[in-house]
């Protein structure tokens, strides 16, 4: 799925006084589109380094249900993985809110959203490029990203 309604990931912008000549310069700029949604963290993966955070594992809304689609597994410091880490295990659960089978995923339970930064969507529905940029509680009447608006 391409990133706005003209299905553009970004455009290439030549300095105006430079004659054209094909191939790569520092006169041509490439400006890519970028996305801002909140998605309902409904797991993560741990990292390989004990303690630490390696993905979180993103829902959105379709109707009433949630749907998985993708992960995000940058834009965090090394302090804020592990806190993030040691928030996830406190909320851990065996019911899962999305039908996701992976082999080190943790549940939890989908009561925190993510603000996350993402270039497009994949032709299977998933977030391409995604990168974590905040937490909240969905009590905050936060705005779910919802699958409808583009499918």
């Amino acid at each position: 799925m391409a990133t706005n309604s003209s299905g553009l990931e970004g455009i290439i912008g030549k300095h105006v006084e430079k004659p054209y000549r094909s191939g790569r310069g520092e006169w041509w700029q490439k400006i890519t589109c970028k996305r801002r949604d909140s998605f309902v963290i409904v797991g993560f993966e741990p990292s390989t380094v004990p303690g630490y955070l390696g993905r979180l594992l993103l829902a959105a809304r379709q109707g009433d249900d949630l749907v998985y689609v993708g992960g995000c597994g940058t834009g965090w410091s090394d302090e804020l993985s592990r806190e993030l880490r040691k928030l996830l295990e406190g909320m851990a659960t065996k019911t899962q809110a999305v039908t996701l089978r992976r082999k080190s995923a943790v549940f939890v339970e989908p009561v925190l959203v993510a603000e996350v930064e993402y270039r497009a969507w994949t032709d299977d529905g998933k977030l391409r490029h995604a990168s974590f940029k905040g937490i909240r509680e969905r009590e905050d009447d936060v705005e779910i990203y919802s699958l409808e608006r583009y499918w």
